[in-house]
């Protein structure tokens, strides 16, 4: 496919810009996990206080998602995102300077944490609602094919931009440079061109919620893939606890840990490519029988694989995720009406987060249990059970697109567009 194909999307000017602000974006919160760590030490704290700050991040983000995806249907999704991206650029500049300065302190960088938090819940839903209206109907999984090559690229570079401004100066420039990021992807909603659509809620903003709840359970296909998810992700759990430990015991060194990291990255880079230009006939089949390469590299730990097999499969598993994480959000812009789609996407963001961490609660004392072996081969078993549980809806199994990317095989879908342009 040539190159003008593969990124089309870029040529419309309002995915660009998009893009351009969510690219730049991702790369300041990659920035993050690195930069957090050399604070926190910069400021006197320990291990367990890395961990209390990246805890009241997720914390304060699961308790507001819901609220932020509420705010994504009635507000308009533009306006949110701009707002969030200046108000974080705000705290990430004075925080800087405060660390720059000598000022800093364990309260001030929790203070952060809460802030960055509460403006990740909004975003996310919104993002997810916003893409669809920047970009047509027949690129849309090519752009959210892009949006994920993106942030899997941001993952690779920001770490060690991280790591150098903070090992080699402060973490205080770190924070500068993350400020302007935020700077940047404010400045594109700015001129993001969208019509100014009018936006309804209810009178009280948890009634909002609820009916996005209501969106869900009248969806089995949704809410089932939903917790088909959630016990994939359990399983999943288990390589990113158990690898660095019998890696690093079975080598005798962290190195080649990082090493099978490296090879995941680009592994989710190959899988949001592949995204990008290949239209599966039966786009969910598809894209969770990609999920099922998880089980590769839980496989080759248990296996005591070498290194080099331990690090071909987390390619594999993280080019099937990036893949089905296109595959799965394009599918639910397409098929979850506009006016709710910020709050149901909601839901899903809420299960992400409140299950992975529970799975890496749960894979040490586990393995401590009854042996890393056997706690490796019921995380497999859960990945299966995981893609099985969506792989039997019927919904999910009949739904077809065309080369355009027209959707068929549910009664409903063979009905006219309804006025919202997308069907339930």
């Amino acid at each position: 496919m040539r190159a003008a194909d593969k990124f089309g999307a870029l040529a419309e000017r309002r995915f660009r810009l998009l893009w351009v602000g969510r690219t730049t974006s991702a790369l300041g919160d990659a920035l993050m996990p690195v930069t957090l760590a050399f604070a926190v030490l910069s400021v006197g704290g320990s291990a367990t206080d890395i961990g209390l700050v990246i805890a009241a991040i997720m914390v304060v983000r699961t308790l507001l998602l819901l609220i932020g995806g509420a705010l994504a249907d009635r507000l308009p999704r533009r306006l949110l995102l701009g707002s969030s991206d200046l108000f974080l650029c705000v705290v990430q500049a004075a925080v800087g300077i405060l660390l720059l300065t000598g000022h800093g302190s364990m309260s001030l960088l929790l203070g952060t944490a809460v802030c960055y938090g509460a403006a990740s819940a909004v975003t996310r839903p919104a993002i997810i609602g916003l893409v669809p209206q920047t970009v047509s109907r027949e690129r849309l999984q090519q752009a959210n094919g892009l949006m994920e090559l993106s942030r899997g690229a941001s993952q690779v570079v920001g770490p060690a931009i991280a790591g150098a401004a903070a090992s080699m100066a402060s973490p205080g420039w770190a924070y500068l440079l993350d400020a302007l990021t935020f700077l940047v992807s404010a400045a594109t909603m700015v001129f993001l061109p969208l019509p100014s659509g009018r936006r309804t809620g209810q009178a009280h903003i948890l009634k909002d919620v609820a009916a996005g709840w209501n969106e869900v359970v009248r969806r089995p296909w949704y809410w089932v893939t939903l917790c088909g998810h959630a016990i994939s992700n359990l399983g999943s759990s288990a390589f990113f606890v158990l690898g660095p430990v019998l890696i690093a015991h079975r080598t005798g060194s962290a190195a080649d840990w990082g090493l099978v990291s490296a090879s995941m990255a680009v592994g989710a880079l190959i899988g949001a490519a592949t995204a990008m230009r290949y239209r599966p006939r039966r786009p969910l089949i598809t894209s969770h029988l990609a999920l099922l390469l998880g089980v590769l590299q839980l496989a080759a730990l248990a296996g005591a694989s070498p290194t080099l097999v331990v690090m071909g499969a987390g390619l594999a598993s993280a080019a099937g995720v990036a893949f089905a994480n296109s595959m799965w959000t394009t599918a639910v812009q397409r098929l979850i009406p506009e006016e709710v789609l910020s709050r149901v996407a909601s839901y899903d963001w809420l299960i992400s987060f409140t299950v992975a961490p529970l799975g890496y609660a749960a894979a040490g004392p586990l393995a401590e249990a009854i042996g890393a072996t056997w706690t490796l081969q019921i995380a497999l078993a859960s990945i299966v059970v995981g893609v099985a549980t969506v792989l039997l809806v019927p919904r999910i199994r009949q739904l077809r697109q065309t080369g355009e990317g027209d959707l068929h095989g549910w009664p409903d879908l063979e009905d006219p567009d309804p006025p919202s342009g997308r069907r339930g």
